[in-house]
């Protein structure tokens, strides 16, 4: 099998990617999987499909990963997984970096950047949009075909993609947290409406949700957020919502019950009620004050 030659630097040398054998494919997994402890002499990269499930290691508190969720497990870090009463899918590429006479790097991937956190996390985690996840699993899948198929050239390029991708999209909140302070209210403004965005059609986002992705108190969080916006940021999650809904009213013949549950709301009638004192209408006569297909609400 051919691997892909992707180089980087670190502590004054190049490292070559290698892909372990057999390690670029997708598994699903049910409740009753046992799923034991584990270790990985090398990078474990996992997107959570289909369901979420919970990550436990050792001495640390249990990590809830969500659906859309993009992990990466750093070598050698103990491992299991749990799973609720739904399948789960996990798509998953695992990877070392050799040196040129055959030594591997294994240490976390934070140290590539020179970057010396002390101690180094184990794991990173970033929940995907929708858009983000879609293109992450189209890709997982076009290289796992291509290396199947042992296609040399472009199995290096789909590989070579993949990885690049999955790195970007990790680097987005973890690469660029460590150049930007944290503790910097632009940082956060811009961070908490990134976070809204990607998540608002989930109903299990909240301020506390927000909160555990930025490693804040979610009241200092809101109060930074309330000051700089003149609104807290369950009102900006809402406000969200809303803005969504009108669009789905105004473009599709969507029922009003479903435009509420894929924009978050987990009841339609406090949707009916938010929307009425952003709007004064009910979403019914705002469809009908817009002329969008009125007949298809019911």
């Amino acid at each position: 099998m051919m691997n892909p030659q992707i180089t980087v630097e670190a502590d004054g040398e190049s490292w070559f990617l290698e892909l372990e054998p057999n390690r670029l494919h997708h598994s699903r997994f049910t409740q009753e999987h046992h799923f034991p402890l584990h270790t990985h002499p090398a990078y474990h990269l996992i997107l959570v499909d289909r369901r979420g499930c919970t990550l436990h290691i050792p001495q640390l508190t249990p990590v809830e990963c969500p659906v859309r969720s993009l992990l990466l497990l750093n070598p050698e870090v103990p491992h299991r997984f749990t799973f609720g009463a739904r399948d789960c899918e996990h798509s998953s590429f695992i990877w070392r970096f050799r040196s040129r006479d055959g030594r591997y790097w294994l240490k976390p991937l934070q140290l590539l950047d020179g970057r010396r956190e002390e101690p180094p996390r184990p794991y990173l985690l970033k929940v995907l949009s929708p858009v983000q996840a879609s293109a992450y699993m189209r890709m997982h899948r076009e290289a796992e075909s291509y290396l199947h198929a042992r296609s040399g050239f472009v199995t290096s390029l789909k590989l070579f993609r993949l990885w690049t991708l999955g790195m970007e999209l990790l680097s987005e909140d973890y690469w660029m947290h460590e150049v930007i302070s944290s503790d910097s209210g632009d940082f956060l403004i811009e961070r908490i409406y990134r976070l809204i965005e990607d998540n608002f059609c989930y109903p299990w986002l909240s301020v506390s949700y927000l909160a555990d992705e930025l490693g804040k108190n979610a009241n200092y969080l809101n109060t930074v957020f309330s000051a700089r916006e003149g609104i807290g940021i369950g009102q900006a999650i809402r406000n969200r919502r809303l803005e969504q809904a009108k669009v789905m009213l105004e473009s599709t013949s969507w029922r009003i019950r479903e435009i509420s549950e894929q924009c978050g709301f987990t009841r339609q009638n406090y949707f009916t009620q938010a929307f009425r004192r952003s709007t004064g209408l009910t979403p019914l006569e705002y469809r009908r004050r817009t002329g969008a297909r009125p007949e298809a609400a019911r």
